[in-house]
């Protein structure tokens, strides 16, 4: 019986030590090292995470991040589901919805972006919208982002996309660049970088999506799974990750500064000047630009890609990225 007794006393101890711990038991099961993949090395894309990395503003929520790159938004999901990485940065909401719709256990978090990180530019004999009419214009395949936000872009300026233009899929940034060059297309889309490299070479730029296109294109995913066994972890990545966002947005050159010294490369002016296309599509706080993204959800299901019952409460859970905001704010972190 005095055995029993000691046994149920230090039981009882034990439970309300646990009771008593700042954040309970779960605190145990945060995590402190997170693998966060990318999709591409781009600037736009990239720089909030890095400012966020060389200014510590994960290392002040007491997180690691290790980037890891892996080309294309359907590889990269295939890591984020197996658990061979924590968090995703994706260019577009297709991909995850689609994944979602699927069953994946998907969630998108966060949105870097607000607008389109695109601009369109166009081959010499080729500067308005009026001038795409009867073209030929370049996207990277049937069904992606560009080839979404292109169309889009076309219908919110009065030109049907299957009947007053021909998309025509050429792939990559590259393949598009050189496909203008050679006149096998007269517009396609590109990334702010490749812009200033193709408004040097005399090519003009019809039009700046990042301050005209409301479709999301940087946005950041994770499993459901890692917002309910780790959501302390989640909303301290989230609140790391809007502070970098607020820099990136708010202080060019010292977010510059912040990316090179974290690896980003290239040569400054070009740096200098994509930034200046791309920046006013930034979101200040992770919030997402619903209409937009109801716009490519609505696509997808007048196309057949996604079953008619699918709605982005499904796949966006905004629950980790409030408390998070609301940190901030208290904290005074968080910009107006």
């Amino acid at each position: 019986m005095w055995l029993k007794a000691r046994v149920q006393f230090w039981l009882a101890l034990f439970s309300l030590t646990v009771a008593f711990l700042p954040n309970g038991a779960s605190q145990a099961q945060e995590r402190k090292l997170l693998r966060v993949v990318f999709v591409s090395l781009s600037w736009n894309s990239e720089l909030p995470f890095r400012a966020a990395m060389a200014r510590g503003f994960f290392k002040a929520q007491g997180l690691t991040i290790e980037p890891i790159l892996i080309r294309g938004g359907p590889l990269a999901l295939a890591a984020l589901v197996s658990g061979d990485v924590d968090f995703g940065s994706i260019g577009g909401a297709q991909a995850p919805i689609r994944s979602r719709a699927r069953g994946l256990d998907i969630s998108i978090i966060g949105s870097v972006s607000k607008r389109t990180n695109y601009t369109v530019v166009g081959n010499k004999e080729t500067r308005t919208i009026e001038a795409l009419k009867g073209k030929f214009i370049g996207v990277t395949g049937a069904g992606a982002f560009s080839d979404f936000a292109m169309r889009m872009f076309l219908r919110n300026n009065g030109i049907d996309p299957d009947k007053d233009v021909t998309l025509r899929a050429i792939g990559g940034t590259i393949l598009r660049a050189t496909a203008l060059e050679k006149g096998l297309i007269s517009a396609a889309p590109f990334s702010s970088e490749e812009t200033v490299m193709l408004l040097r070479k005399g090519f003009p730029m019809i039009a700046n999506l990042s301050e005209s296109l409301g479709i999301p294109q940087s946005i950041i995913v994770t499993r459901g799974e890692n917002l309910e066994r780790y959501p302390e972890t989640s909303k301290r990545f989230l609140k790391g990750l809007i502070q970098g966002l607020q820099l990136a947005r708010s202080n060019k050159q010292e977010a510059i500064k912040a990316g090179y010294e974290a690896g980003l490369k290239g040569d400054a002016d070009t740096v200098s000047r994509s930034y200046d296309l791309y920046s006013p599509g930034y979101t200040s706080d992770l919030s997402f630009a619903m209409e937009g993204m109801q716009l490519m959800l609505d696509e997808d299901i007048r196309n057949g890609l996604v079953d008619k019952n699918m709605t982005l409460d499904k796949v966006i859970n905004d629950r980790i990225l409030k408390r998070a905001q609301e940190e901030l704010k208290k904290e005074g972190r968080l910009n107006p």
